[in-house]
């Protein structure tokens, strides 16, 4: 059948006055044609009695409506003449209804529902009575008792007023009809069964449909099509209301009428759940081929017959995806839970109110509230019932779980007939709109008042049942004024707790811990929760959600044959779905529901934002101090194998869920350092150290910044010493093991070194390490924060891998990169002796100290390492008062544990390589003075300069270490100053010799251009090293006087003489490299 058919009869259509929606001002057509009739009058239209029974009606409306007891009441009375309203549809984003009656004259109604008005936009009269509707964006789907449903084109934008693209076309328009199957038609059917009928019961659309889809819609069908169901008789049709030629799937689900069908909100939108007039419930999973029904029960037998019940409605929850309620004749609501089969007949729950001796037509849930469930029932009450767990004490005693489902009436109005129709509406809030049977519609707005006193209480004490009742009513600024009052008021305590803590309490727990389980039932309070998607459930297998009401309802089998089959549903299921299910709603039926636009409403009110700032804030610190007690606590009971992380409840590693926050942690610390106090990021940190050393040194930095950046932001800025030296002992964590540590790492054989045991090297306990670091921090602590970012660059280098001298090169990089950035922030600094051209100098880090000096190893740069060396090999009398900032002189570093391990490399391996080294080249050019490569004889003398000039200490190359085999003698190695002084005259005079041979063996011009090449780079690096040497004067500290004689002067007088030997051999060079042009 097509649009034609209904277009033959020209369908009249009336538009309302926007001011008082009485009086008809135009009769259009759905062919555009229009015609104007103003005498007519909604007054009189009713009967012959009309006026008398308008301002009858008006009386008992206004008798019962209103706003009293928190819930705000207006009521339209809809000019119907048959007084008899049956199905209501809203616009899923249009103030707008559509009303449709049984009527064959004006059977469909647009109403305009305004924060406290509801305005007849237009009526129209199709040629036959309309049973249901559905309404998406402009198209309007009406079921009528022809078999057929009919698609409309409503244009929206003028029923409202506004401006439209088709100002010239009718408001309302027949695009499409769609035939069902028909039905026998017969006048008498057997005991237990319905007469069959031709009213399509219950049509919707499909909501949109998810990328999962999984086999739904088909692949004939466009994901963006617009389907939609419709019941006729036991059979479900599906449609695409593009093409009415054809279903795109038919469904019989019973024998008996279905009596009404929704779809799942939820993606990917393939389950459509059904209740007949038979009592049984259905879930069809159109993804299955073949019978679609996946899920079947049956409702009670009504009033001890053989006869089901009727289910009336079904409504699927907007937030959780797998309840399900119906309702039937027997005057109460059903709650299923569809992962679990129906055992035993029995719903999870079921709600009936007192007083009530009607059966209720019509459901909503709240679009608010997963607790929330509206009815309509045929004795005029609409009932908004809140679910609530409780426990009862009555239940049997073999029972585990003694909880059970409370049903507490919110809010209640009485209609002037029976209600049909029950709708909630998401845009509006609280808001439920119901149509009576007379022609009668409702609107019901729930206020703050009614659902102030649901609200579900965890916590004790007035402020927390304000914030609690607040939230609940989605007052979330009212709440957050009170949670930022209990906040303050918390802090406050924990504050002066903390102050009236003495030192020797500092291990102790911080005073914010009292408060842990108030932070966390506020922090649930306001957590939005996730919702959950259609992969966080399934269905029972066919063989066990089938077998409670058995195959025979399919084929006839009446409701109380399915409850004797129910009989063999699986033990223990009835108590687990009751389970599950009380779970869930004391999870997800406190606080906020899931996908509470919280962040939006927050950018909106400050108050809000900040009180969830303070709330986050307080919980983070809670939950790192439980992670470090669980971690601790796996430590000391030995439960954890060697290596592996601790866990937690959810099993995943609690490192991982630290690193997750970090950069909140980081803001929070920023915001709030009083609030995590050193010892807690101290140990935060390391407990991510072993496991991600990258994520942990950067999580350490950060918070390492904020203390600092807190500093500098404070209107009275505070001092370093009282910001930073806090972080000493996580830079000690950080930067591990330190130059002052143990040297864990090094040879143990070292410890019994002979010649380091003639010293006295002291091996610090924590408390010292961590005072040395502290002095660092109060001197200068963005140096030390330098040396965590230098950390983390050598350790990525590291980690990275590739070729040995590609990673060596990069470390070395590395470290003078770091060295120069360095010197450039402490100039001018008179507390910090840090030298940018001794590298290893500039970082507290033994293990960036020992991978740089074991770089320069296979790089053959031995000068670099003994210059750098020097500080830990020193053999002068050291005055431990002195030098206890990193890179002080006087070889202070010579007493600390890392000078073992770095005396014995050097003297075993460094300065015999070294010597070789000289060696080989002073041989060859004896023998044959030109037959090096130019870069050997430039690579030499660089060298010996460089150790000449740099080593500040006095006998540096001489070293003494025990040797490795077994007799355990004294291995001694050195270079005398002699033997340097005698190699840097023969290998330069036999460069000089090189160049002269250079200029003649060619050309003139190329000649000394040749040679010009080979000497300016020593020339320009030999420049460099005494000019940076000439800059170089050593500081002299107040107390230098105290010593015998000051060894740096002398050391300096020593270089005077290197310098004028080097500035000699320049100018001999000069002669080649200024004969270029």
């Amino acid at each position: 059948m097509t649009a034609s058919f209904y277009e033959q009869r020209a369908s009249r259509l009336s538009l309302g006055s926007a001011a008082s929606g009485s009086r008809r001002h135009s009769l259009l057509s759905t062919d555009g044609n229009s015609t104007l009739d103003n005498t007519y009058n909604y007054a009189s239209s009713y009967s012959g009695h009309g006026d008398r029974l308008s301002r009858w009606r008006q009386t008992y409306l206004a008798s019962d409506t209103g706003d009293t007891d928190g819930v705000q009441s207006t009521s339209l009375a809809l000019p119907d003449d048959s007084r008899f309203t049956t199905c209501l549809a809203m616009s899923d984003d249009q103030p707008l209804l559509a009303v449709g009656s049984g009527s064959y004259e004006t059977n469909m109604f647009f109403v305009q529902s305004l924060d406290d008005q509801l305005d007849v936009k237009a009526s129209f009269a199709s040629k036959f009575p309309i049973y249901s509707l559905a309404f998406k964006a402009n198209l309007l789907m009406a079921g009528t008792d022809r078999n057929t449903s009919v698609l409309y084109h409503v244009d929206r934008a003028r029923l409202l007023g506004f401006t439209s693209d088709d100002s010239d076309g009718p408001l309302v328009k027949c695009v499409g009809t769609f035939k069902n199957k028909s039905a026998k038609s017969i006048d008498v059917a057997a005991p237990g069964n319905h007469v069959p009928t031709k009213r399509v019961s219950c049509v919707e659309f499909a909501p949109a449909f998810g990328t999962a889809s999984g086999g739904w819609p088909p692949s004939s069908v466009s994901s963006n099509a617009d389907l939609f169901l419709s019941c006729l008789g036991g059979v479900v049709n599906i449609w695409d209301a593009a093409a009415s030629q054809h279903a795109v799937r038919i469904e019989k689900v019973s024998n008996q009428p279905l009596v009404c069908a929704r779809w799942s909100p939820q993606a990917p939108a393939s389950l459509v759940a059904t209740g007949g007039t038979d009592g049984v419930v259905s879930v069809l999973d159109l993804r299955r081929r073949g019978k679609a029904v996946a899920w079947r029960t049956a409702e009670t037998a009504w009033m001890g017959t053989d006869i089901g019940g009727a289910i009336n409605d079904v409504a699927w929850s907007p937030y959780m995806p797998y309840w399900l309620a119906t309702s039937g004749e027997g005057g109460s609501v059903s709650l299923w839970d569809l992962r679990y089969a129906a055992s035993e007949g029995a719903a999870v729950a079921t709600l009936q109110h007192p007083t009530s001796h009607g059966s209720v037509r019509s459901l909503a849930w709240s679009p608010t509230h997963v607790d929330l469930l509206a009815t309509g029932s045929s004795d005029k009450s609409w009932w908004l019932h809140s679910l609530r767990v409780d426990e009862d004490d009555a239940l049997e005693m073999g029972r585990k779980d003694r909880r059970v489902v409370r049903d507490t009436v919110v809010a209640d109005r009485r209609a002037a007939d029976d209600i049909g129709s029950v709708v909630a509406v998401r845009a509006k809030g609280n808001t439920f709109y119901t149509l009576s049977s007379c022609g009668d519609l409702y609107a019901h707005r729930v206020t703050a008042s009614a659902l102030n006193g649901a609200s579900v209480h965890r916590m004790e004490g007035d402020d927390f049942e304000r914030a609690e009742a607040a939230v609940y009513a989605r007052d979330v600024r009212a709440a957050a004024e009170s949670v930022l009052g209990l906040v303050d008021k918390l802090k406050e305590e924990s504050d002066q707790a903390a102050e009236d803590s003495t030192k020797a309490d500092s291990q102790q727990q911080h005073p914010l811990m009292k408060y842990a389980e108030c932070i966390k039932a506020l922090c649930d309070l306001f957590k939005a929760k996730t919702r959950l998607g259609h992969s966080s459930w399934t269905l029972p297998p066919p063989s066990v959600a089938l077998a409670v009401a058995g195959s025979s309802l399919a084929d006839g089998g009446t409701a109380a044959t399915a409850a004797t089959a129910s009989q063999t549903a699986v033990p223990g299921n009835a108590d687990a779905a009751h389970t599950a299910f009380m779970d869930d709603l004391e999870c997800y039926g406190y606080g906020l529901p899931p996908d509470f636009p919280l962040e939006s409403t927050a950018s909106r009110q400050p108050v809000v934002w900040q009180a969830l700032e303070r709330l986050n804030m307080s919980n983070l610190r809670i939950k790192l101090a439980n992670m470090i007690a669980v971690a601790d606590a796996a430590d000391q009971q030995g439960s954890k194998t060697k290596g592996s992380p601790a866990l937690g409840s959810d099993g995943r590693p609690l490192w991982k869920s630290i690193v997750d926050k970090e950069k909140q942690l980081v803001q929070y610390v920023r915001a709030e350092p009083a609030l995590f106090d050193a010892r807690l990021l101290r140990s935060t940190v390391k407990m991510i150290l072993p496991h991600d050393c990258i994520a942990g040194l950067k999580l350490g930095l950060g918070i390492c910044e904020a203390y600092l950046a807190n500093r500098n932001a404070s209107p009275i800025p505070l001092p370093a010493s009282i910001a930073c030296t806090a972080l000493d002992g996580l830079v000690h964590v950080l930067l591990f093991p330190t130059v002052f540590d143990a040297d864990t790492a090094g040879d143990s054989s070292a410890s019994d070194d002979p010649a380091m045991a003639a010293r006295k090297v002291v091996t610090p306990d924590v408390q010292l390490v961590r005072e040395r670091i502290s002095e660092c921090l109060h001197a200068c602590p963005e140096v030390v924060f330098e040396m965590v970012r230098l950390e983390i660059r050598i350790q990525e280098t590291v980690l990275r891998g590739g070729e040995q001298a590609q990673v060596a090169e990069s470390i070395v990089t590395a470290m003078k990169e770091h060295a120069k950035t360095v010197g450039r922030m402490l100039e001018g600094s008179p507390q910090v002796q840090i030298h940018s051209l001794y590298p290893a100098t500039t970082t507290l880090s033994a293990s960036a100290v020992r991978l740089y000096l074991n770089s320069l190893v296979p790089m053959r740069a031995y000068d670099e390492y003994l210059v750098n060396t020097q500080w830990w090999r020193a053999s002068s009398k050291v005055d431990h008062d002195q030098g206890s900032v990193v890179g002080a002189d006087y070889g202070w570093l010579a007493s600390y544990p890392l000078a073992r391990m770095l005396n014995r490399q050097t003297a075993t391996l460094v300065v015999p390589r070294f010597r070789r080294q000289i060696d080989v080249v002073r041989q060859t050019i004896q023998k044959e003075p030109l037959s090096l490569e130019p870069r050997l004889y430039r690579d030499t003398l660089l060298k010996i300069s460089r150790i000449n000039l740099m080593m500040r200490c006095d006998h540096p190359l001489s070293f003494s270490a025990s040797s490795p085999s077994k007799d355990g003698g004294l291995i001694t190695t050195s270079i005398p100053a002699n033997l340097l002084a005698e190699a840097f005259e023969d290998v330069g005079h036999a460069f000089l010799m090189l160049l002269e041979a250079l200029t003649r063996h060619t050309s003139h011009r190329d000649a000394y251009k040749r040679a010009a090449a080979e000497a300016q780079p020593l020339y320009e690096s030999l420049v460099l090293l005494v000019d940076v040497e000439r800059g170089h004067r050593p500081r002299r500290r107040e107390s230098a006087a105290k010593l015998a004689k000051d060894i740096d002067q002398l050391q300096y007088d020593d270089r005077k003489s290197q310098i004028a030997s080097i500035n000699k051999y320049l100018r001999k060079l000069e002669s080649y490299t200024s004969t270029v042009n």
